[in-house]
């Protein structure tokens, strides 16, 4: 039996397996990704759901701010095509905003999409948690500490969320609000947030989702934009509308494509992370890694089949230092770093099980990770022929997998 596994944006790989082998090959959603984005995006705005369409809910004169959240595939086609929406129903380009993290500031390739009678007139703004100057007052929170986000958002008449929607047990996910905080807050508020997620306590979670709500509702966000993921960098869907109604819809999606159960566990998982570059992270090897534990069996072993070739930052490699999940845990919830959802995964994963990494990087740095590196496709196809069972996770930084009965 011939399964194929795609890595990045390269040529799959094809593995040769005896049926026996094989207990499940997941995330490969039956659906068609959508082909015409910007068309898409029209569509949903033009029709959203329990709402009317966005170019009759805005005035000339609307100062309307667009907040691109992290990661959302085909960024650049739907902020385009909701300038498209807006410049047509009256609003001057001036008056527009796009509103993204520093990080993500290659997603504004998007002016490349704009018509160049209005290009260069709307506004980019990227935001920076650590310069108190692009930070306003919105409002004290349900702990009593202040509230501040990036002030465009609250200077904003129309604030209108781009996220990329994921089925609720996915690491880090927040809801149709996540987008806008703690991404838009100052650097103290997302290390609080980033502590509590961390949290193995479901109250310090649930107090984060009520803050979260309680931001969209102050800000008067009426409307949202968010897109179901796709293999391979695609998308599977389009959603606008109020907010709880996408957020329903979105779940509902998300569970139909993404979420399967398998008879049992394994002992080899071999967990893919698709699509292109903006997809090889270190995030998504964290969400990789949460979505094989769920599945692998007690001292068996994960291989990661990614396209990665940034290496990661130092909490990975601190918290392999360590040794130990649970004091890499209380070292990260006091001091966020960028890869700390990967150390904590990884150390996590290291203490289950074996971990193996085919990607872009050194050999000599994977291996002073703790991870055994796969070099060749040849060698993945003999690391998979050494288990007696096997469980396949295509698209892994989507997908959430669980063994029937647990």
């Amino acid at each position: 039996m011939t399964t194929c596994l795609r890595l990045g944006d390269k040529q799959p790989l094809e593995l040769n397996l005896s049926p026996e082998q094989i207990v499940a090959i997941c995330g490969r959603p039956a659906e068609e990704a959508v082909l015409d984005v910007s068309a898409a995006t029209a569509a949903a705005l033009a029709q959203p759901l329990e709402f009317p369409p966005l170019a009759k809910a805005v005035v000339p004169g609307d100062r309307v701010v667009l907040a691109l959240d992290h990661d959302v595939p085909c960024g650049q086609q739907i902020i385009a095509a909701l300038c498209e929406c807006l410049v047509f129903a009256g609003l001057n380009p001036s008056d527009l905003t796009l509103l993204a993290v520093a990080r993500d500031v290659a997603d504004f390739a998007a002016r490349d999409l704009l018509p160049p009678t209005y290009r260069d007139a709307v506004t980019v703004e990227l935001h920076d948690p650590d310069t108190r100057d692009h930070l306003s007052y919105l409002t004290v929170g349900q702990d009593d500490e202040p509230i501040y986000l990036n002030r465009v958002l609250c200077d904003a008449d129309v604030v209108v969320p781009i996220g990329c929607l994921r089925s609720e047990p996915a690491l880090d996910y927040n809801g149709t609000y996540g987008g806008l905080f703690p991404t838009f807050a100052g650097r103290a508020a997302q290390d609080k947030w980033f502590a509590a997620n961390l949290s193995e306590k479901r109250a310090a979670k649930h107090r984060n989702l009520d803050k979260i709500e309680q931001i969209g509702w102050l800000l008067g966000v009426q409307f949202t934009v968010q897109v179901v993921p796709g293999p391979a960098g695609e998308l599977l869907h389009v959603f606008a509308g109020l907010p709880s109604a996408v957020f329903r819809a979105g779940q509902a999606a998300c569970q139909q494509a993404w979420s399967e159960n398998v008879p049992r566990s394994a002992q080899l998982v071999v967990a893919s992370i698709d699509g292109p570059p903006s997809e090889q992270n270190w995030d998504n090897i964290a969400r990789a890694i949460t979505a094989a534990l769920r599945v692998v069996s007690s001292e068996g072993a994960i291989a990661l089949c990614t396209a990665v070739n940034v290496p990661p930052g130092n909490a990975v490699r601190r918290a392999i230092e360590a040794g130990d999940p649970a004091a890499a845990l209380r070292q990260f919830r006091k001091h966020r770093e960028p890869d700390a959802l990967a150390a904590v995964a990884l150390s996590q994963a290291l203490t289950q099980s074996r971990v193996y990494l085919l990607s872009d990087l050194d050999e000599e740095l994977v291996e002073e990770l703790g991870i055994t590196p796969i070099g060749t496709a040849t060698e993945l196809a003999r690391l998979v022929g050494s288990n007696r069972s096997c469980i396949f996770i295509g698209n892994a930084q989507y997908a959430v997998v669980n063994v029937d009965g647990e």
